[in-house]
């Protein structure tokens, strides 16, 4: 029965095939028919067609169509869908600390009986990576005495961004404050900026250098004369790390200028003990070009000390 319905329809289909159908099928009888497919109750869709070909007799082609058309399967989707579990979370604010680093050397030595000495010490070194900025810290303090009597008296600090430019080449700005009672200078203040350039950037072996001009204050002690003059600053930092734990520390800066150039290096080695924890050795030296009256131009210091590193 129902297809004796459909066939007058289909005929009509197939006979006109190449003919366009003029008009458009309405929207009422769409939605009859696609309601009468869906009870799937063959009687209630053949009673629709009838009751939409009586309706709209100028649409019997569009409306044999719409029929055949639902009645083709549907194919299963051959991709998965897009499952979505819940809202995105937000990108993570990232730490400044997260990229810190760094290691705090500690020293102390006290000795009783025909000489009584004692020395304590203690030196920061940290740096941080920011984007394309590095910024660096170093910060430092001794005191000694013997027989009652200071001998040592010292503490500095300085700070430094190094922005990359390239992977290898980068620029600085540089700050530093320093003061030491018994080379006498009450205080010196430096700031310069410069370029630099990384020589070897590997895990095993790091080595840079860097260069540029500066403006130093230096304040003599116990007189009221105070220098400030134009310098060019230079610097070289290393990091070796050696077999079995070993790891060979050196950094030396120079200040180049008409009164005086003073020259500071470091070399530190040190051994693991724990992840964090390491003991070594270290030598520094102090030169001064021109120091002030009844001073000394050379200083150097041996010390044995504890270093944390995070």
């Amino acid at each position: 029965m129902f297809e004796a319905v459909l066939a007058p329809a289909a005929i009509i289909a197939d006979a006109e095939h190449s003919e366009p159908v003029v008009k458009t099928l309405p929207e009422a009888a769409r939605r009859m028919l696609s309601a009468a497919f869906r009870l799937e109750d063959p009687a209630q869709l053949e009673a629709v067609v009838s009751a939409a070909n009586l309706a709209f007799p100028e649409h019997g082609p569009a409306i044999a169509a719409h029929v055949a058309a639902l009645q083709v399967p549907v194919e299963p989707l051959t991709v998965a869908p897009l499952v979505v579990t819940g809202t995105m979370p937000e990108p993570k604010d990232v730490s400044f600390l997260e990229y810190a680093e760094g290691r705090i050397d500690i020293n102390a030595a006290y000795t009783d009986g025909n000489t009584e000495t004692s020395s304590l010490g203690a030196r920061l070194k940290a740096s941080a990576k920011r984007r394309a900025n590095i910024h660096r810290l170093e910060a430092y303090a001794n005191t000694g005495s013997a027989n009652q009597t200071r001998t040592q008296e010292n503490w500095g600090l300085s700070y430094q961004m190094d922005t990359l430019w390239t992977e290898d080449v980068f620029g600085y700005v540089r700050g530093s404050f320093d003061s030491d009672q018994f080379t006498g200078f009450d205080y010196r203040a430096f700031l310069g900026a410069g370029a630099g350039y990384y020589f070897v950037n590997e895990d095993s072996l790091s080595v840079r250098g860097e260069v540029g001009p500066g403006y130093r204050y230096s304040r003599l002690q116990d007189d009221l004369r105070a220098d400030h003059d134009w310098v060019l600053y230079g610097a070289v930092d290393s990091s070796w790390n050696l077999l079995d734990g070993w790891l060979l520390d050196h950094d030396s800066k120079v200040t180049l200028s008409e009164p005086t150039t003073s020259v500071s290096s470091r070399s530190h080695l040190s051994t693991a003990l724990t992840d964090a924890l390491r003991a070594g050795l270290s030598y520094e030296v102090q030169f001064e070009e021109n120091p002030p009256v009844e001073k000394e131009n050379l200083d150097t210091i041996v010390k044995f000390n504890v270093s944390y590193g995070f």
